[in-house]
């Protein structure tokens, strides 16, 4: 379970990365297939969504 989470994160960073510049339309595409990942990982829905929330909240200030 979790290498499978260690590799999706791994994928959705070289994702980002592959960006020129981060918008908060990369953000939004980055935070979905985070969601994703961890609800995959069987995490708690709410718990997944609170995190996400929270990224969201610093990544776009």
């Amino acid at each position: 379970m979790f290498e499978h989470l260690n590799s999706r994160f791994a994928q959705i960073v070289k994702k980002i990365k592959g960006q020129g510049k981060i918008t908060e339309q990369n953000i939004s595409e980055t935070l979905r297939d985070v969601r994703r990942a961890l609800l995959e990982a069987d995490v708690n829905f709410k718990a997944a969504k609170a995190f996400i929330n929270r990224v969201k909240d610093k990544a776009t200030g």
